[in-house]
């Protein structure tokens, strides 16, 4: 039962990044699935519940990627590039038509949403800033309580199609990515620092 919800809530879940999430039925989710409504609603309570756990399901995917800046196995500017590595595949995976459904029809749903990525965003970054200082790859007078909300506002504001400041074609670039890493790194890092970014990147990078 668990599997099966699951399965129907990933799939869900793609389509409404697709197309946006008034535009998809219930029926389109039953026939993708190749089952009757009537089955699809031993899984599903509504169309309400399925749109919950979809949004559910993308705060624990993106939480599971944000978990890098608090593992301990990397250095503090690995956990970027490792970062950088997982979310390649995901570029351009949201397109503005499911955040303007939200907003709309679910403002709640995005409203939790977004408090709870958020508080696990900021927890992620400070993480990350405390490992950096203490393995001298960033400044010692760096307040992490201020550049994790600055890294944070980038979520919240640089990568959101809804703004109009970058394009379409600009934000599913990972070009964007490296170019706010840059920007970042340059005001933390100590020249150490800075000589383990251009090897951990160029190094890295030549691997792929």
């Amino acid at each position: 039962m668990e599997s099966k919800r699951l399965e129907i809530t990933e799939s869900a879940l793609k389509l409404f990044c697709q197309y946006g999430i008034k535009s998809i039925s219930m029926d389109d989710i039953a026939r993708e699935f190749g089952m009757s409504k009537k089955t699809l609603y031993q899984y599903v309570n509504d169309k309400n519940d399925l749109v919950e756990s979809a949004l559910n399901y993308a705060a624990d995917k993106d939480m599971e990627i944000i978990a890098i800046f608090k593992n301990p196995d990397y250095s503090a500017i690995e956990q970027f590039f490792e970062f950088k590595k997982m979310m390649e595949p995901h570029i351009g995976q949201y397109q503005p038509t499911i955040m303007f459904d939200l907003k709309k029809y679910y403002p709640a749903l995005l409203n939790e949403f977004k408090e709870k990525s958020k508080v696990f965003i900021l927890d992620a970054y400070t993480s990350n800033i405390v490992q950096g200082k203490k393995e001298g790859l960033y400044k010692e007078d760096v307040k992490e309580a201020i550049i994790a909300k600055l890294l944070l506002a980038h979520h919240i504001f640089t990568f959101d199609d809804n703004n109009g400041l970058f394009t379409p074609d600009e934000l599913r670039s990972m070009e964007l990515f490296g170019e706010v890493f840059k920007y970042h790194f340059r005001g933390i890092c100590t020249e150490y620092g800075l000589e383990q970014v251009d090897r951990i990147f160029c190094e890295k990078n030549e691997e792929q």
